[in-house]
């Protein structure tokens, strides 16, 4: 094993897709089966089978971190059982892993080597350094996620690095998180200059799936990943308060199954999205419970905060389809500079081909248009905005050239035509 180690200094560094309410979280932690509500909306006591039904429950940590000063290990091969070793090592304890420049390290093992985690599970502060580099699941291998952050004292963050086809299987554990799982109470995730494509997830968030814990995405593409609800990203509050701060990042090409292509937002969370476009995601096809597919861009139940973010080319297929672009139920919406535009609803009564706000919901645009989006098939409505129930509100915010009409008919949102 060719690994540097050396000593320094310590590092210190839901909603149910017909209505949004606050979720009880668990007193303890549970067990991986999902509750019924996706996004934090009146969930019962019992959990159905289908984990597509609710939102995710809490597992308890597995340890805190551990005294003692923090490391710094040089990977200078291009081998998994390095890797293994190099974040075996500071996984628990805190610390710092420098990985060789432009390797490509892949994981091929036919067993999930921790839990259903293709690497150590992160109790501490790690930081992992790439310089081009990518960690990949083989597609021989088992099914498993590449990193579980266990809360309170997890603490990851990724430079410049790629993680690439991690599949988080309902078949072999909770099938939350493609890439990374933030888990517990207070757990956190920062993103630099990383790339996180190609990844699944059977149940919640493609890419990353936030219970809990606080994530930061700075200059990074979360592209082409795959889940049930919330293509990129889900978050969830599980009581304490979920949060992801998105910078100068990209939300591209991601798809989901039911809810949000991109990212899902639960009841009691706070997203914020700055210069960050979401653009080019989808929702295809109705979820289990016989609700209609929701969000092809952005659904949420919390605050939501887009900051010079376009919304646009975003797409939901499906009878009764409502928010092409944005899907707000319960939430408050804030669009700033973010115009919301080419975007479609498609498919029998769809409706809100730009944004579809309901259940007393607030969406609030400043110097964002909303133009040229579609709800299309028989019964549409909507083009632009839908504005089910709640309020809309328009600053130096033009709603045009939508499509079969710009807010519905007739409208429910003031001043528009």
């Amino acid at each position: 094993m060719r690994l540097s180690i050396s000593r320094t200094a310590p590092i210190f560094m839901g909603l149910t897709l017909a209505a949004f309410g606050v979720v009880t979280p668990p007193a303890t932690a549970q067990a991986d089966t999902p509750g019924p509500d996706l996004l934090g909306v009146s969930q019962p006591a019992a959990a159905p089978a289908s984990p597509m039904l609710g939102i995710p429950s809490a597992e308890e940590g597995r340890t805190t971190r551990a005294a003692g000063r923090a490391l710094i290990v040089n990977v200078t091969s291009c081998s998994e059982s390095d890797l293994q070793a190099a974040i075996g090592a500071v996984a628990t304890v805190g610390g710092t892993v420098n990985l060789r420049p432009g390797c490509t390290y892949t994981l091929a093992d036919a067993t999930p080597p921790n839990d259903d985690n293709g690497l150590p599970v992160i109790t501490s502060n790690v930081t992992i350094n790439g310089v081009g580099d990518t960690i990949t699941r083989a597609v021989t291998a088992a099914n498993f996620r590449f990193f579980e952050i266990d809360g309170p004292n997890g603490n990851l963050t990724l430079n410049a690095l790629t993680l690439s086809n991690g599949h988080a299987s309902s078949s072999l554990g909770n099938g939350r998180g493609g890439a990374i799982w933030l888990n517990g109470a207070g757990p956190a995730l920062t993103l630099n200059s990383t790339r996180l494509t190609a990844n699944i997830a059977d149940t919640f968030g493609g890419a990353v799936d936030n219970d809990n814990g606080t994530v930061s995405v700075n200059w990074s593409t979360l592209s082409n990943n795959t889940a049930g609800a919330g293509g990129a990203v889900f978050v969830s509050p599980f009581g304490g308060s979920g949060t992801a701060t998105v910078n100068g990042s990209r939300i591209t090409g991601n798809h989901a199954t039911s809810l949000a292509g991109g990212i899902a937002a639960a009841v009691g969370t706070a997203v914020t999205l700055n210069s960050t476009p979401v653009t080019g995601n989808d929702v295809t096809g109705n979820d289990v419970t016989g609700n209609n597919a929701q969000g092809g861009g952005i659904a949420q139940a919390g605050t939501l905060k887009l900051n010079g973010s376009l919304v646009t080319g975003n797409t939901i297929t499906g009878n009764n389809a409502q928010g092409g672009g944005v899907f707000n139920i319960s939430g408050a919406v804030q669009l700033t500079s973010s115009p919301v535009t080419g975007n479609t609803a498609n498919g029998t009564n769809s409706r809100g081909g730009g944004i579809f706000n309901t259940s007393s919901g607030t969406v609030a645009l400043t110097s964002s248009p909303v133009t040229d989006n579609r709800a299309l098939g028989t019964g549409a409505d909507g083009g632009g905005i839908f504005n089910a129930s709640g309020t809309v509100t328009r600053v130096a915010s033009l709603v045009a050239g939508n499509q079969p009409n710009n807010c519905g008919s007739p409208s429910t949102v003031p001043g528009c035509v």
